[in-house]
């Protein structure tokens, strides 16, 4: 097993910057050899259950096809949005901000997309990448940047194995996801409710805000 070529501290805040240079040049959002980008305003719409289940449904369809086409690992670009409406320009620049993070991670780790499909949709933006590189390797430098980057706990980056199987966190010695608001495993609190979606909604917010007050913007 090869084992896992990680970015390093001052790489991922080189990543950070550069990222962000990436997103605001508009680079972030382009579509690689497979699928395109919905340039279309964003809807602002609360979206139902049932919409979000088909389109989770229809992803893993998405990821099977790719698997099956390429028979390498995919990296899969969600975000942690709570609430009912999935599709707004914050939402859109969160996700630019993680697309440009995970180009420059791979890139610096020296791993070769081969494709990618996804954009923006009502349900969210999302984005299916096919790397040419060894799963837990990705898996590292992903975690490294959900970890280290100011948004990257808004981020929700998913490796799966040629096999369909996704990488764990644990798998490589990483803890579970802390909750937005306390310190509590993530999968914990949003079982429970612990939490009210405005506190969770302000949290990120405020995150997004910081963020863009560093970049000037």
């Amino acid at each position: 097993m090869v084992a896992p070529h990680s970015v390093s501290k001052s790489a991922v805040s080189r990543l950070d910057t550069e990222g962000s240079a990436v997103a605001r040049r508009g680079e972030a959002t382009t579509t690689g050899v497979v699928g395109a980008r919905n340039d279309a305003a964003p809807s602002n719409i609360s979206i139902s259950l049932t919409q979000m289940l088909d389109r989770r449904e229809q992803r893993v369809a998405d990821q099977q096809a790719l698997l099956s086409r390429f028979g390498r690992p995919l990296v899969q670009l969600t975000l942690v949005t709570p609430g009912p409406v999935k599709d707004t320009a914050q939402t859109r620049f969160v996700f630019d901000q993680g697309l440009a993070a995970v180009h420059q991670a791979l890139r610096l780790a020296g791993h070769v997309v081969l494709a990618q499909q996804g954009g923006y949709r009502v349900t969210g933006p999302e984005m299916l990448m096919v790397i040419d590189a060894e799963p837990l390797c990705i898996k590292e430098n992903m975690l490294q940047i959900e970890e280290r980057n100011a948004l990257g706990r808004l981020w929700d980056v998913d490796v799966l194995e040629p096999s369909g199987a996704s990488v764990s966190r644990q798998q490589l010695g990483w803890p579970a996801r802390r909750c937005l608001l306390c310190d509590e495993p993530a999968h914990a609190c949003a079982r429970s409710g612990q939490h009210a979606l405005a506190d969770l909604q302000r949290a990120i917010e405020d995150k997004v805000h910081a963020f863009r007050n560093r970049l000037g913007r």
